[in-house]
C-alpha cells in the first residue's frame, strides 16, 4: 500500500522542527513535540521519517542548497570574485529577511554540539566552496593562504553569526539592511585580500 503524502502536513512538520530546533536546540526538539507542534499524529511523523534525525537533515538539506546552489549557478555567469560573493550575500540576506526561521535554524545546528552534519551535506558543500576558492584564487582575489576552512568559516559561519547578532539585539523583527549587507562585504574584503 502507497503511503499518500500531505503536503501541507509535511511543511507544517518543516516548520515546526525548524521552530523547535531553534527554541529548544536539537536535544530539545523530540519527534513527539514536533509532531505535536505540527498537529499531526506522531505515526504520520514515522511514517515520512525513521527520526528526528533524518527529519533535521532533510531540512537542513534543502537550506544549504538554497543557500550554496546559488553559487554554482554564480560561478558559471561571468562575474567577478567580488561579484560573485556579494550577490550571494546578498541573497542570503533575502532569505534571512523572508524567512528569518532558516537562518535561525542553521545558526543553532552549527553551534550546537550534539547534532553532526550529515556527511553528504559536508561534502557538497565544500565541493561547491572549493570552486568558490579555486575561482577567486585562480582570479587573484583571493587571498592564496585562505584555505577551503577559511573561506566556509569566513563567507558562510560569519555571516550566520552576523544576521543572528541583529536577531540577538532586537525586541522586534528584524530586517538586515542595505547598509547591514554592505558593512558586512567591506569585512569580507578586508579579510579575504
Amino acid at each position: 500500500m502507497a503511503r499518500i503524502t500531505d503536503q501541507k502536513k509535511i511543511e507544517r512538520l518543516k516548520q515546526a522542527t525548524m521552530k523547535l530546533v531553534v527554541e529548544r536546540g536539537f536535544g530539545g526538539a523530540s519527534a513527539a513535540l514536533i509532531a505535536k507542534e505540527a498537529e499531526v499524529a506522531s505515526g504520520y511523523f514515522y511514517m515520512h521519517y525513521k527520526g528526528k534525525y533524518e527529519m533535521v537533515n532533510s531540512i537542513l538539506q534543502e537550506v544549504y542548497q538554497e543557500v550554496f546552489g546559488e553559487f554554482e549557478v554564480l560561478i558559471e555567469k561571468e562575474l567577478s570574485f567580488s561579484e560573485t560573493i556579494e550577490t550571494m550575500v546578498r541573497d542570503f540576506v533575502r532569505m534571512a529577511n523572508a524567512e528569518p526561521i532558516k537562518v535561525k535554524f542553521l545558526y543553532v545546528l552549527t553551534n550546537d554540539y550534539s547534532f553532526v552534519i550529515d556527511q553528504t551535506i559536508r561534502e557538497n558543500t565544500f565541493e561547491i566552496i572549493r570552486k568558490v576558492k579555486e575561482f577567486g584564487q585562480s582570479s587573484n582575489a583571493l587571498d592564496a593562504a585562505i584555505s577551503e576552512d577559511d573561506l566556509y568559516l569566513i563567507l558562510f559561519i560569519n555571516t550566520i553569526q552576523y544576521i543572528n547578532q541583529r536577531y540577538k539585539n532586537s525586541k522586534q523583527k528584524v530586517k538586515i539592511s542595505d547598509a547591514d549587507v554592505d558593512h558586512l562585504l567591506y569585512l569580507f574584503n578586508k579579510i579575504l585580500r
